[in-house]
This record gives structure tokens, sequence and C-alpha cells, in this order.
């Protein structure tokens, strides 16, 4: 089991690789190939569009085939698209193998979580959390290998580790023989939540569903425009150098990957509902502070405080999720995964066209109401469970 844990960390730590690795390597992509920004943002469309399509393949796969085929092809898929970009064919190609790079990374994430899921009932959100940091770290060591490799002019050679790391996963997960059955409970245990609701038929149940897929859609909509928009966001707003902007993203991350690497501890002690509850209001609060500052120091204090509060939404809506829906592990991980892939291609393309048309505080004054719309998703998901178990209760008694 030990060795099943480690190579998933391995696969996440992949995928949040594979999420920033064109964006680490655009510049020069695009001199190598003379191409346009606009090409670029259409590789990073292909690459969600393939993750998208991803999702629904790997979770037909996983009711056909053995899951040792389903993780080991999906990082083939990538380990092929790494090491075919690494010989830098036309940009036609590319364009291809951009989506089967997102292929690959939809069924790494889509398998990796589907099955923690299901093997570790009642530590879900401990071990979810280890993922995402592995997921984190891959994200924020990426750019700074690429960065070094531009540096030395081998910016190419990225693909050749991302690749190197694909096949080596591809290979350990042949060697690796576990039974898909939920594991004793032994160790920590999450913090105990209230049981799962009956629901009476299937309207509430998926309407249920419904809520919890939008409030994923916007939350990783959120996160993915703070990604792209934040460095632009202090140019603007702040008047700093773009090379100084630029550490908002790197703080936004660094205070992500610590974050999460606290839930651990946190899910405990902290009920799924209390922990979203908590981190909700504290972004909005944190949103509301950062669109009236004008100071850069505090700026970076409130965008490391937003790093932490946010740091673990999407893994513990997920849990929370699942949770809610028991026995159907596989199905609400899939749609969870297939939303997040929606909400990070539709709404950097939203916040795209409100920095071109609105001022920098109108941008943020923008993200912080759709802060405020998560905050209501998920109060009105509170109030319907609530309210499904107490009329359970009524009707008992």
């Amino acid at each position: 089991m030990r060795r099943f844990l480690w190579t998933s960390y391995g696969m996440y730590f992949m995928g949040g690789a594979l999420s920033v690795f064109f964006g680490s390597i655009m510049t020069e992509l695009l001199a190598h190939y003379h191409a346009s920004y606009a090409s670029g943002g259409f590789l990073i469309l292909l690459q969600s569009v393939g993750f998208i399509a991803g999702v629904p393949l790997t979770a037909w796969s996983m009711k056909r085939f053995h899951y040792r085929f389903i993780l080991s092809g999906c990082a083939l898929a990538v380990a092929l698209a790494q090491f075919t970009i690494l010989t830098l064919p036309g940009l036609r190609w590319v364009y291809l193998l951009v989506i089967l790079n997102g292929l690959g990374g939809a069924g790494l994430e889509t398998a990796v979580a589907s099955y923690v899921m299901e093997l570790f009932e009642g530590r879900r959100a401990i071990f979810m959390s280890r993922l995402e940091v592995a997921f984190g770290s891959g994200a924020l060591g990426m750019p700074i290998v690429a960065s070094g490799l531009i540096a030395l002019h081998a910016w190419r050679f990225s693909s050749l580790l991302l690749g190197l790391f694909a096949l080596i996963l591809a290979l350990t997960w042949q060697s690796i023989s576990i039974s898909l059955s939920p594991t004793a409970t032994e160790g920590h245990m999450d913090a105990r939540t209230a049981a799962p609701p009956v629901f009476r038929g299937r309207a509430g149940k998926y309407s249920v569903l419904m809520l919890f897929l939008l409030m994923i859609f916007v939350y990783v909509g959120v996160e993915g425009s703070l990604n792209s928009f934040l460095p632009t966001i202090f140019v603007v707003h702040l008047s700093l150098r773009p090379a100084v902007a630029s550490l908002s993203s790197s703080t936004f991350w660094i205070a992500m990957v610590f974050g999460r690497m606290a839930i651990g501890w946190i899910v405990r002690h902290v009920t799924y509902e209390n922990y979203i509850l908590a981190s909700l209001t504290l972004g909005i609060v944190l949103f509301l502070v950062l669109a009236g500052l004008k100071s850069p120091w505090a700026s970076y204090v409130i965008v490391f405080g937003l790093g932490l509060a946010l740091s673990a939404v999407y893994s513990i809506t997920m849990v929370y999720a699942n949770h809610t829906f028991p026995g159907m592990e596989r199905t609400v991980t899939s749609a969870v995964t297939a939303f997040a892939g929606m909400g990070g291609a539709t709404f950097p393309a939203l916040i795209g066209y409100a920095m071109d048309h609105l001022a920098p505080t109108g941008v943020l004054w923008l993200v912080f109401s759709f802060a405020a719309v998560l905050l209501i998703l998920f109060l009105v998901i509170y109030g319907s469970l609530w309210f499904i178990r107490r009329r359970r209760v009524e009707v008992a008694a």
C-alpha cells in the first residue's frame, strides 16, 4: 500500500508540473515556431479540451480495465507527448500532442483520486491533502526547472525530464498489486462528519450533486484566474515592475503548498463543513481587503493569506461530495474533475476579457463576487443536507 501511495503522489506531482508546463516554456516555444501569443492561447485551450475529454474517457475505462493498465496508460500518454515535443515537430503536430498531454493529465488525476476515495474511506481528506501537496509541489517546481534550462539555452529538455518521469511511473505501476477494497480503519482518521443524508429520490440527489459541481466549477475558475492574472493585476493596480509582480503568483503557490501540508492535521480535528465554511469566509474577507489595498508589501501578505485560506477547498469539497454520496465515488470524482477542468478553462478567458474592459480594482471586485457565489453555493448545499436529514428524523419519529 505504501508503494501505491507514493506512486500516486508521483502522479499528482507530474499533474502539477503538466498544468504549468507550457506556460513555463511558452515564450521560447513561440519564438522557435515564430508564432503569436494567440497561438499560445490556443495551445492552452487545446490542453483544456484534452483534459475535459480525458475525464469521461477515464471513467469509462475504469469500468472495463485493470487499474494498472489505466494508470500506466495515462503515464505513457504523457511520456509519448513529451518525448515527441522534445523533437520539436511541426506546430500542427504540437497542437495534437497538447491534446494528448491533456488526456493523460486528466486520466491520472481522475483515476488516482477515484481509487484513493475507494481505498481510504474515513481518511479521504488526509490522503487527498497529501496528493494536493504533491500537485502544488509540481506546479511550483516546474517553472523553476524550466527557468534554469532556459538560462542554459536548453528549454526543450524540460520535455525530456517530464517524459522520463512519466515513463518511470508507467513502469512502476506494473509492479504494484493491491486490492481495490476499503482498507482497515488504521492510523489517523478524518474528523467525524454528519452521516450521509438519505435522499428520497433521484431528483433531490442529483440536484445536490449539481450544486457541488457548480461550486467546484467556480472555485477552480477563481484559482485559475489568480494563477493567470495575479501578476498582471499587480503590475497595473500597484504599478510594480513585471519581474517583481511575477512573485505574487509564486507567493500564492508557496502558501497553497504550506496550507495543504497542514490540512492532514486540521481535518483530524475539524469537520469538512466547518473547514470549507471557514476557508471561504476568510477568502472573501481577504479578497475584499486586497481590492482596497495600494501597498505592495501588504498585498503580498494578503496573497499569502489567500493561498493558505484556499489551499484545500478543492480537495475537501471533493471529499465532502464523496462522503455525501456513498457508493458513487467514481461517478462523483470524475464529475468533479471534469467540472474543475471546465472552470479552469472558462474563467481565465472571462477574467482576461474583464482585464481589457475594467480597471484592475474592478477585476478584483469581480473575483470577489465569484468568491461570494462560492460561499452562497456552499450554504445552499449545507442547508439542503440539513433539511434532508431533519426531514428524515421527523419521518422516522
